[in-house]
């Protein structure tokens, strides 16, 4: 077999060797051998049950087994590997946001992993849509997305602006595909005084060597009942992570005061999850999930936020001094209450303007646009399924 062919192979299926399985658990065949080889769509089905009815502990190990799963390493012998060796991991083969919206260029599954940073500079140099662009600047941070989001998202038509505006003259909501994984991954570049830190991966892309501070991970467990619910029910739809590196400043300050729904697993858990990947002794050791969440608020009883975030990839959400997580005395960050937002009024043809909320949404729930104007949830906006990067991206 060709190297392009097993890139591809890799890319739709996550197709590897496998070993026992780590555990085994009354959630069946979510957790018991082959695991690690199912499609994505096949693995998010069969884990439905373990990830929105389970424990925090179990939803913990559902987090490494994702991070298990989109690390898979896949050779990289032109661009030297990630620290040193001759791989790296497989969402690096995947398509980026710049590869996605870009109608005149189709994304080639089968290429090798990039040697280009291709980041999502939609926080403070991008307005799609009136998209109000508050936070920082996301130079550093790359979005990456498996085939079954990609093709989703060309073949429906969501990438560009006409072709939203044509999209929603038939529909009402956006429902990405069960098996969908969205990363957005967190990089810095090494200089002289900002050298790697012990025990973090790094990478030599063309612009330089940055090392890797942490990843988001958002997958699409199961469709809502009613889809065009999105803003307000409580029902899961998405899982979510968010792996940072542990020795990242004020992380665990973070995560032992302000995040809201941790399980940290020994580490002996941890090495059993890596090694039915085959990741023992990468280095994926040196990170770990912040927290998980599935819904807006604690048990779904609209009263308590869950609380989850990046210390640098939502570090507009701490308070004080947004770049000293140490210091933080409040952390306002919440994955799908933010997500929830990402939606389309086929109206006025905007996207409702980016904010950071957390808790449960409400129809007049507002926020100012571009042009200062106050949009509310309520007045005509239809839910684009928890996705950002239809409104931050779309030419």
């Amino acid at each position: 077999m060709t190297k392009s062919a097993k890139l591809l192979l890799a890319a739709t299926c996550l197709a590897l060797p496998t070993h026992a399985a780590f555990a085994q658990t009354s959630y069946g065949s979510c957790t018991d051998a082959g695991w690690i080889s199912k499609s994505d769509e096949a693995f998010a089905a069969d884990c439905v049950v373990m990830a929105f009815e389970g424990s925090l502990e179990d939803r913990e190990t559902l987090a490494w087994m994702f991070f298990t799963r989109i690390n898979q390493l896949i050779d990289d012998p032109t661009n030297g590997g990630m620290s040193g060796t001759d791989q790296v991991p497989l969402w690096m083969a995947w398509p980026t946001d710049p590869d996605t919206f870009n109608p005149t260029a189709p994304f080639e599954f089968s290429a090798t992993p990039r040697s280009t940073l291709k980041p999502s500079a939609e926080k403070k140099d991008l307005e799609a849509g009136e998209v109000a662009t508050a936070d920082p600047d996301g130079s550093n941070e790359e979005v990456t997305r498996n085939k079954i989001s990609y093709d989703y998202l060309t073949n429906s038509g969501l990438t560009t602006k006409a072709d939203i505006a044509t999209f929603f003259e038939t529909n009402d909501y956006v429902d990405m595909p069960v098996g969908t994984i969205e990363l957005k991954a967190s990089w810095l570049q090494v200089t002289e005084g900002s050298p790697v830190p012990s025990g973090a991966l790094a990478f030599q892309f063309d612009s330089g060597t940055y090392w890797f501070r942490g990843l988001h991970i958002m997958v699409k467990m199961q469709s809502l009942t009613n889809p065009g619910d999105a803003f307000y029910t409580e029902d899961p739809s998405w899982f979510w992570t968010t792996f940072e590196f542990n020795d990242n400043f004020g992380v665990a300050h973070v995560r032992d005061t302000l995040i809201t729904q941790r399980a940290p697993l020994p580490a002996n858990d941890i090495a059993l999850v890596l090694n039915e990947g085959g990741l023992t002794g990468f280095g994926f050791e040196a990170y770990a999930p912040n927290g998980t969440q599935i819904r807006f608020t604690e048990n779904g009883e609209g009263t308590v936020p869950v609380i989850l975030g990046h210390t640098d990839m939502e570090d507009f959400a701490g308070s004080p001094n947004t770049g000293q997580a140490k210091y933080w005395t409040r952390f306002e960050a919440s994955c799908h209450s933010c997500h929830a937002t990402a939606s389309y009024n086929p109206d006025t043809k905007e996207f409702f303007p980016f904010s950071i909320p957390t808790g449960a949404l409400h129809a007049g729930y507002g926020e100012p646009n571009g042009k200062g104007i106050t949009q509310y949830l309520g007045q005509g906006f239809l839910p684009l399924d928890f996705m950002w990067p239809i409104a931050f991206q779309a030419q």
